[in-house]
């Protein structure tokens, strides 16, 4: 997966996008914070919202990620992009 990317298309995709690392806000994108692909591979829990809802996210380990089901075509892009591999809908 490409983290990094999808993140940031994540962000793009959002009107009031909130980046939580470690439950810590983030505001630097850039590839100088810690917005990177080793940053969020390293992390605990990530989480990108619009506003107060949730977009995209993990607990323990990236490769959990998770895509809220009111964003498909979101993760449908990703996956044409070669960023993510769509697994099938939550259970």
């Amino acid at each position: 997966m490409n983290y990094r990317s999808i993140s940031l298309c994540a962000i793009e995709t959002a009107s009031h996008p909130v980046v939580l690392i470690d439950k810590h806000v983030v505001t630097d994108f850039s590839d100088k914070g810690n917005l990177t692909q080793k940053g969020i591979r390293d992390c605990i829990n990530f989480e990108i919202r619009d506003g107060s809802v949730g977009i995209l996210g993990f607990h323990d380990h990236p490769d959990e990620m998770w895509i809220n089901e009111y964003y498909q075509e979101f993760a449908k892009y990703c996956e044409k992009q070669g960023w993510l591999r769509i697994e099938g809908a939550a259970s």
